[in-house]
Parts: structure tokens; C-alpha cells; sequence
């Protein structure tokens, strides 16, 4: 996940690792006007051959793709990183998204989100 900080930069934060079809809430604290997501599988065999699914496509910020990180200034490259595409959630009207943001990513690599319990 990436999201805006207060000056026009902006934190990256990963991994979740979640089962086919199992939910997890990221961080309940959060209080952003937006966020950008991305989602990848783990790699697996298809027609002979190792196949790895990628969910995001608009904005790139750093990643780690060996363990969780946290990078800070995430619009482009830092310490260890690469960087990686993820796709925009929803965006609020006022300060920050009230409710939760559910993402669901798909099988066939397009993702839908989302919200409830919005006020």
C-alpha cells in the first residue's frame, strides 16, 4: 500500500500475505484522503512454466520484494528497493475515507474495491 504524507511525499508499506480467498485489514489507524494498492501472487506453474500474477497499473512507488518494508519518500527508488506499478482506491471528498476499503483481486488480474460503513 502507498499513501500521501504531508508535504507532497509519499510512505510505502508491504506485505500482507493472505491465502486464496482470505480477508486482513491493513492498518485500522489509518487516516488518508487516498491510497494505491498492489497485489502479487506467489509464483506457480502454468503450461510449464513459472507464472507470477501482478495487480497494479497506474503509479509506481518503491517496493522490496524479498520482506516488509516500510519506505518513506516512496515516489521513487530508496535503499533496497525496485520500483513497482499499483493501481488508485477510492478517494475522499473531505479529509480522509471514512468506512472500510475492502480490494478484491481477481484471477483474471483486475481488481475491484469497495467501501462500507462510509458516514
Amino acid at each position: 500500500m502507498a499513501y500521501p504524507q504531508n508535504g507532497g511525499t509519499w510512505v510505502s508499506r508491504g506485505w500482507l500475505n493472505l491465502k486464496t480467498g482470505a480477508c486482513s485489514l491493513f492498518d485500522p489507524a489509518l487516516r488518508v484522503k487516498t491510497f494505491y494498492y498492489r497485489g502479487e501472487s506467489e509464483n506457480y506453474r502454468q503450461a510449464g512454466k513459472n507464472v507470477k500474477m501482478n495487480w497494479g497499473n497506474k503509479k509506481q512507488f518503491a517496493i522490496w520484494e524479498n520482506y516488509n518494508f516500510n519506505y518513506w519518500g516512496a515516489e521513487e527508488k530508496v535503499l533496497n528497493s525496485s520500483v513497482a506499478d499499483f493501481s488508485q482506491g477510492p478517494e475522499a471528498d473531505g479529509d480522509a475515507i471514512s468506512g472500510t476499503v475492502t480490494v478484491t483481486f481477481t484471477v483474471d488480474g483486475t481488481t475491484t474495491t469497495t467501501t462500507a460503513g462510509a458516514k
